[in-house]
């Protein structure tokens, strides 16, 4: 089993779709509130569409349960399901007993029945890693290029999925397997110009000292809102300057340019910042940008990287309509709208950051572990973004971050964060989390991230048993 069958099997798969499409049936899609999953839905809602069917979208902030018994009630004819949990498929199924949809996601799925895989579209079941070959929005788009001419359109809305969903995971933080694949068609078709340099721009066409001193795609905390930094950078990096003798702009650097701009900051951190290993710098800032040929220079949209981080602030925002819209091609007075977002977004993050990290009794960094206090600062609303800021970032990209929040008068939020260069053992953390605290009180959301409900009276002991399985558990492992 691999891609062949894959391929074969969407082929099959379309067909049913198509169906519904040629008899003019109703047909609803459910997207999850993720960037891949927005972007799945916009590629299937696109292609019904192009072949003059009849379809809606609905994006889903709310469990697959509460909201399935609300769509069910509308009546549709045919349901399209992308980018939620493999969780979702026996609940779907079981209110959807007509078989009347199909089911696509990439997280590793567990045993169904063999009449529901009928409905499903997943890698795993063709022995492919979704979490690191193929996006929901690459197998969407697999999938309707059998039966839509135009398919080749949103050629770039599947690599800004893979970037969404940290798929970039080759040499120089290129694209793998089906990813490449659908990358290399669309570098063929003059969609996408692939250039290798910094991975942290958000504006193409911004000077690179700004660039730097506004760098929150991958936070560095000894250079990220400092001026006077960002110029030593620029200044040991010996930049040229452009031919009237101004600084350049980010799309100005050829590729050497970019990898002496990268090692400055490099020799930067190794001097001024309590990095463990500086070469875990090069895997997060340096590597493969794509950008997309028919976006304009002066916007968000022009790089795949930012592009993606403007979805996200729709969605973050609850926005899903807005982020629909940018995907289906729509540009005009809705980039307005898109960057009042990123600027929000972006002066959200600055504000919030200022204040954890100025006050030394909400952060504490022991050079493994970070403990963040947000109570009073974060909320339901914020945290889910600023959590994903600390997981980009340079200055904590091996360390376990443990954040808190106050949820209700009844309980704190405790989210365990293991970032990629982290070498704790988190599984091992939960199982000993597991016998001083009930099951039900903890969530293990993916393989990186837990998240614990304490009661406020419980606070301080719990916290005091946290610190120690975290020094139990490093011990352990040296």
């Amino acid at each position: 089993m691999g891609a062949k069958e894959l391929k074969n099997n969407l082929i099959i798969k379309s067909q049913k779709l198509l169906k519904e499409i040629e008899q003019q049936n109703d047909i609803l899609i459910f997207s999850n509130s993720t960037v891949d999953g927005i972007i799945s839905g916009s590629i299937i809602l696109k292609s019904i569409f192009n072949n003059k069917g009849n379809a809606a979208l609905r994006c889903s902030y709310e469990k697959i349960e509460a909201a399935l018994d609300e769509i069910i009630r509308e009546k549709r004819d045919f349901y399209v399901f992308t980018d939620f949990d493999s969780h979702a498929i026996d609940i779907i199924d079981k209110n959807l007993n007509e078989g009347n949809y199909l089911f696509i996601n990439i997280d590793e799925i567990t045993k169904s029945s063999n009449n529901t895989y009928e409905n499903i579209i997943n890698p795993w079941l063709y022995n492919i890693n979704g979490k690191e070959e193929i996006s929901s929005a690459g197998l969407s788009y697999l999938f309707v290029k059998n039966f839509d001419r135009n398919s080749n359109n949103v050629l770039h809305l599947p690599i800004i999925s893979a970037i969404s969903k940290d798929q970039d995971l080759g040499e120089n933080r290129s694209l793998i397997s089906l990813n490449n694949e659908i990358l290399q068609t669309s570098l063929k078709s003059n969609i996408i110009e692939q250039k290798k340099r910094l991975t942290i721009s958000d504006i193409e066409t911004m000077e690179i000292a700004n660039v730097l001193q506004n760098n929150i795609t991958h936070y560095i905390r000894e250079i990220t809102w400092n001026e006077e930094s960002c110029l030593k950078v620029i200044k040991d990096s010996q930049l040229s300057t452009t031919s009237t003798g101004n600084a350049k702009a980010f799309n100005e650097l050829d590729e050497n340019e970019s990898i002496r701009l990268f090692k400055s900051i490099e020799k930067f951190l190794q001097d001024h910042s309590k990095l463990n290993d500086i070469k875990m710098v090069k895997d997060l800032l340096f590597g493969y940008n794509y950008i997309l040929t028919n976006e304009e220079n002066e916007g968000f949209l022009k790089n795949t990287r930012s592009f993606a981080k403007v979805l996200d602030c729709c969605l973050n925002y609850h926005s899903p309509g807005l982020a629909l819209s940018l995907c289906l091609g729509d540009r005009g007075k809705i980039l307005k709208d898109a960057y009042d977002l990123v600027l929000e977004y972006n002066n959200s993050i600055k504000k919030l950051s200022s204040q954890l990290f100025r006050e030394k009794w909400r952060f504490h960094d022991n050079r493994e572990t970070i403990f963040i206090n947000g109570e009073g600062v974060l909320d339901i609303q914020n945290v889910t973004s600023f959590i994903s800021f600390l997981e980009k970032s340079v200055s904590f990209a091996d360390r376990l971050i443990c954040l808190r929040i106050l949820d209700s008068e009844e309980f704190y939020r405790l989210t365990i964060i293991k970032t990629r260069f982290c070498d704790f053992d988190l599984m091992g953390i939960i199982e000993k989390i597991g016998e001083i605290s009930n099951r039900e009180d903890f969530r293990i959301i993916d393989k990186n991230k837990i998240e614990i409900n304490i009661p406020v009276s419980k606070l301080e002991d719990f916290l005091s048993n946290i610190k120690k399985i975290i020094i139990d558990e490093k011990i352990s492992q040296s």
